[in-house]
């Protein structure tokens, strides 16, 4: 139990630094692009020849009482909502042409930053883009962990950020294969 519990956490820390890439992370930047679905609780970020990166979503709740448990309740609920984001924009958004346009104004607003404006080219990365991520769906879904957790005393709410890529999924890859399963 403990040997395969050192297994793991070797991975997951082998794996954390092995995906950190060397040299200029504003390149990287430069040569992706984000687009938001689902009123900005859903973004999608990708290449500029559309090859999928990375999807990130966000679910709150409220706590609703003063037990102990009560945070963790909420954070679970919130999680649960975030991943239930994921979902469903895999089986709604990702097949409507809401996607298709929103990826293709994505691009068209990083262009016009540029220059450079070709809407043919365009018009083929959103299609390639819904593709990929279309051929990806189980893997995606898979690949999925929670990336930031807040509490808001403020408000008396949780947000809770998941997110899945490609590096994230080759992760969960490797843990599965470790686990056995």
């Amino acid at each position: 139990m403990y040997k395969r519990l050192a297994v793991v956490s070797a991975v997951v820390l082998l794996s954390a630094c092995s995906s950190m890439p060397f040299g200029d992370k504003r390149v990287q930047a430069e040569d992706s692009v984000t687009a938001e679905f689902m009123g900005g609780d859903l973004k999608i970020t990708y290449t500029k020849d559309g090859k999928f990166e990375s999807m990130t979503a966000a679910g709150t709740a409220r706590v609703t009482s003063t037990l102990p448990s009560a945070t963790e309740e909420a954070f679970i609920v919130a999680n649960l909502r975030a991943k239930q984001k994921v979902v469903e924009f895999m089986k709604n958004e990702l097949e409507g042409e809401k996607f298709t346009k929103t990826v293709y104004n994505s691009l068209q607003e990083g262009q016009a930053i540029n220059n450079q404006a070709n809407n043919e080219v365009n018009t083929k990365i959103a299609g390639d883009v819904q593709e990929n991520i279309k051929s990806k769906t189980k893997a995606i879904l898979q690949g999925v962990y929670v990336e930031s957790k807040k509490f808001d005393t403020a408000t008396n709410t949780v947000r809770v950020v998941v997110k899945t890529g490609t590096k994230d999924i080759q992760t969960a890859k490797e843990m599965r294969m470790l686990m056995g399963n």
